[in-house]
């Protein structure tokens, strides 16, 4: 090719990877060489000289009770960084990580040039070994999750959860139901906190129980809350999954949604509105911030943000079949 061109080999390696020591009208004449000999540049082995793999690592949690991409969540949150990904000229692969594995090993992956950059999907309010990454250089991102001096991308749950207790409460309701996510995760914290501030906004009585996001901790919630005397005429979950377990409880029960119990999820994944009846949920946009968190990476691993940064989305609110009015109940929510 050098020699169609009428230049240098080391000139044609330069001009191929686009360098700024080579001018314009020399780049043209070495691609149009190229192309007349059906030449395509190896994008690893260009990749591999600027020591640079142009992959992303995204990082998932392995459990040994179910499969990692079993739950609705990890899907969605990948389509997004995929996406963003490729719009920024990565790839990404997936890194499965067993609950139990001590995170020095993830700066491992990036030394070897494996990955240039990691997406942490989930990960608990645990910040030490990320402050650890951040003193080695190694850039990552977390998703739903956050902490000072860490580059990360969450979600609000502030707005969407005050938009289900507005349409709560102009559907009569004045007892509300809450179970709560698993209390070691920041998203799970941040909910509880947004339930508790918005009780106390629109005045209402509440009744709150543990759980952990999974839809037995629903079932079991549900049936704590559904026990009591005076029990709620509306429960909200921390995950659509945990309304799945509500749901479950009041099949078995007899108990009706919505004409007995309203009902509220959160994360609005595909099953919510295929449910019956289709279910009321927090929008939680996990697509999209797979999609940023790719875009965050990207920026550190190019140089172009420096230091960390936090990026924040909204919730919204999108209202379905399982909230409706309230019938046979008395000012303080007890059954007639």
């Amino acid at each position: 090719m050098a020699n169609r061109a009428g230049v240098a080999e080391s000139t044609v390696s330069r001009a191929l990877n686009d360098s700024h020591l080579i001018s314009q009208a020399i780049k043209e004449k070495v691609r149009q060489a190229a192309k007349e000999l059906g030449y395509i540049p190896s994008r690893q082995a260009a990749n591999f000289a600027r020591m640079k793999t142009c992959i992303m690592g995204f990082v998932v949690p392995e459990y040994g009770s179910f499969p990692p991409f079993s739950r609705p969540y990890f899907p969605a949150l990948l389509d997004g960084a995929v996406i963003g990904a490729e719009a920024r000229g990565y790839s990404i692969s997936i890194v499965l990580i067993k609950v139990s594995k001590p995170i020095k090993d993830y700066f491992a992956l990036v030394e070897s040039k494996t990955v240039d950059g990691l997406i942490f999907a989930v990960t608990p309010a645990d910040y030490a070994p990320f402050l650890d990454l951040v003193e080695v250089g190694l850039p990552f991102v977390l998703i739903d999750n956050y902490h000072e001096g860490l580059s990360s991308v969450d979600s609000r749950p502030l707005p969407g959860m005050r938009a289900a207790f507005s349409h709560a409460w102009n559907l009569g309701h004045r007892t509300v139901g809450y179970v709560t996510g698993d209390m070691r995760y920041r998203n799970a914290i941040d909910r509880l906190d947004a339930f508790q501030v918005l009780v106390q906004e629109f005045g209402m009585r509440s009744h709150i129980v543990e759980g952990d996001f999974s839809r037995s901790s629903g079932y079991r919630g549900g049936a704590r809350l559904l026990g009591e005397s005076a029990r709620p005429s509306i429960i909200m979950t921390s995950s659509d999954r945990q309304a799945l377990g509500v749901l479950s409880y009041c099949s078995e029960k007899g108990i009706s949604v919505p004409r007995d119990l309203s009902l509220v999820g959160y994360d609005n994944l595909y099953p919510a509105q295929d449910l019956i009846p289709a279910l009321s949920t927090v929008d939680h946009p996990i697509s999209r911030s797979g999609y940023v968190g790719s875009e965050l990476l990207a920026d550190l691993i190019e140089g172009k943000i420096k230091g960390p940064c936090q990026k924040w989305l909204d919730t919204s609110f999108v209202v379905r079949e399982s909230t409706g009015v309230v019938l046979g109940r008395n000012e303080v929510g007890e059954i007639e």
